[in-house]
């Protein structure tokens, strides 16, 4: 650890108890020879030293006797006893922080260890616990003192110990104003956010019926933790739930954070569906999380700036939850700036109704973005109270090979869209439904967007007819149904139609005469 005990010792008061930390001490106070000679055995100074540092203090105790001569250094250095009680205030640098968890941990194996955290402002109890967070193995203890209270035995539960980091989920909340009365910065009876509490408990167990206990953390916070406060966090699930409309979205700030947990695998987060502060060109820059497997957004106005600006290789489920809204987004100038425009920001050949036009185009943009760059095996996609343009439905359906599982709740999109998942000719592709039973047409020159689509479900989507959902799925599955029975594809397993003003009770009859039990209808 280059320069960190440099960095520590500049931190470490320059006298103790009346002794000076840098001068060589005299031989009265320590009738001592510097090679040791004389002195308490080894034992007996790893006894006092490791009680010196037991007890909580911001001075760095092993450092500071390390200091005095080198017989002492020699003993607190070789003593894992002396280093096994980390002790981090908030008043001291952040990167003083870290370097004393790390050292510290380091100096203290093959020991356990336990951690105290002394912080005034909630906001600052997960950047002083980050560099522990990835070397949890030996953490016994984890003790969080100030305005919140808590003390976590790690010991009495059976955790996998293999693990670096024992952590399986993170779930911050974002509070804005809300968390100033947690912050100190509102006076009690002030406001109605003086009532409103960061979560009762941090550390959650709990005991699945197949496996392991399995450990979460919960922190409610004025805002995310900047990137540079943090150390990376190897937690396998986050979740970022905005608190309330007092909350205002930073999309470079939840980007930046994003870098510190490289080995994400599942990304949830809700907002509140309002514009942010405007993002102007130079302040996103792209995050790479190769493990992300499941991402959902919910709620928010920031679904374009979000999709374009993650790359994830190995995402197989998206859901896009309420992100449909009826005014205009004005918070993406460095979209106005790109020169040349991106494929597709033109406006939709097709003409269809929207009552979100513009969070349409944001959806559409920011998903090409993902696929294009990422080209991840995604494999369900729902879209709920979610929307793009026809265009965007085609560009992504081209794409989405291996998909198996597609729900749509809530959307304007059009016969145009239904359309695509028609059978269609290979060398003439256009939208509008085709027959693959022309006696004159040459075999295999037939294909279907989304080939391995298996789910398919589209409820309360009412501008869509029952005729062509009925004649559309009809080919599909003809088509479909062929080819899985000579091995060359998949078929529909399971298609619900519900809440769709259109389709009428005579078209689900329809439907079951072709799919049979496949088909549920409401």
């Amino acid at each position: 650890m280059p320069g960190c005990m440099s960095r520590l010792r500049a931190l470490c008061p320059r006298r103790i108890r009346g002794v000076s930390a840098s001068d060589k001490p005299d031989s009265d106070a320590f009738p001592v020879a510097e090679d040791g000679s004389g002195a308490p055995s080894p034992e007996l100074l790893i006894d006092i030293f490791s009680s010196c540092s037991d007890a909580p203090s911001d001075e760095l105790i092993p450092v500071v006797l390390g200091q005095v001569c080198r017989y002492w250094r020699d003993i607190t250095y070789l003593s894992p006893r002396i280093w096994q009680r980390i002790y981090l205030y908030e008043h001291h640098p952040i990167s003083i922080s870290h370097d004393q968890a790390l050292w510290w941990i380091y100096k203290s194996e093959p020991l356990f260890f336990d951690l105290r955290i002394e912080a005034q402002t909630v906001d600052m109890i997960l950047p002083l616990m980050s560099p522990v967070l990835s070397r949890m193995s030996r953490l016994h203890r984890c003790t969080i003192a100030g305005t919140h209270q808590e003390e976590f035995d790690l010991t009495m539960y059976d955790f996998d110990r293999t693990r670096d980091c024992l952590v399986d989920a993170l779930h911050v909340l974002v509070k804005g104003v809300s968390a100033l009365g947690a912050l100190g910065l509102i006076v009690p009876g002030d406001s109605d956010a003086s009532d409103d509490r960061p979560f009762s408990n941090i550390f959650r167990a709990y005991s699945p019926s197949d496996g392991p206990p399995m450990l979460s953390l919960h922190v409610s916070v004025y805002a995310l933790p900047l990137a540079a406060a943090m150390k990376p966090i190897p937690i396998p699930s986050l979740r970022i739930t905005e608190f309330s409309l007092d909350v205002t979205t930073d999309v470079v700030r939840m980007l930046n954070f994003l870098r510190c947990t490289p080995l994400l695998e599942t990304f949830h987060f809700a907002g509140w569906p309002q514009e942010g502060e405007p993002i102007f060109p130079g302040h996103l820059h792209l995050v790479r999380l190769p493990r992300l497997r499941v991402l959902l957004l919910r709620s928010t106005c920031c679904v374009r700036a979000i999709l374009e600006h993650i790359d994830a290789p190995a995402l197989e489920e998206l859901y896009l939850e309420h992100t449909n809204v009826d005014f205009e987004l004005r918070t993406e100038p460095y979209v106005a700036q790109q020169a040349p425009p991106e494929e597709g920001e033109s406006d939709d050949e097709a003409h269809d109704f929207s009552q979100s036009p513009w969070s349409d185009h944001a959806t559409g943009m920011g998903l090409r973005a993902l696929l294009g760059r990422s080209r991840p095996p995604l494999e369900v996609l729902h879209m709920d109270y979610a929307d793009m343009r026809t265009k965007d439905f085609r560009w992504c359906f081209d794409r989405l090979d291996r998909l198996r599982e597609f729900r749509i709740v809530g959307s304007d999109m059009s016969d145009h869209v239904v359309g695509l998942l028609a059978p269609y000719r290979k060398r003439a592709l256009a939208f509008g439904l085709a027959s693959p039973k022309d006696a004159d047409d040459p075999r295999g020159s037939w294909a279907v967007r989304l080939p391995s689509l298996s789910k398919l479900a589209v409820w309360h989507c009412q501008r869509v007819s029952g005729d062509v959902l009925v004649q559309v799925l009809q080919e599909r599955v003809r088509f479909t149904d062929a080819a899985a029975a000579e091995g060359r594809g998949e078929t529909l397993e399971s298609v619900a139609i519900v809440g769709c003003s259109e389709f009428l009770f005579h078209h689900g009859q329809e439907l079951t005469q072709t799919l049979g039990e496949r088909m549920r209808a409401t």
